[in-house]
């Protein structure tokens, strides 16, 4: 991979990772205003995660 390439992916990464952050970011707002605690938002958003495909 050429150091242009590489940076690009780094770029594409950091942008994709930035708008999950947000949307996650969100959806625990959400849960919050329902009257969740984070403490188990945080548990639900990991267990989420854990179940996804390989």
């Amino acid at each position: 991979m050429t150091a242009s390439t590489e940076h690009s992916s780094e770029l594409l990464e950091a942008l994709v990772a930035e708008e999950i952050a947000l949307q996650i970011e969100q959806i625990a707002e959400d849960l919050q205003r329902e009257g969740w605690p984070m403490s188990l938002v945080r548990r639900f958003m990991h267990r989420a995660v854990e179940s996804l495909p390989e």
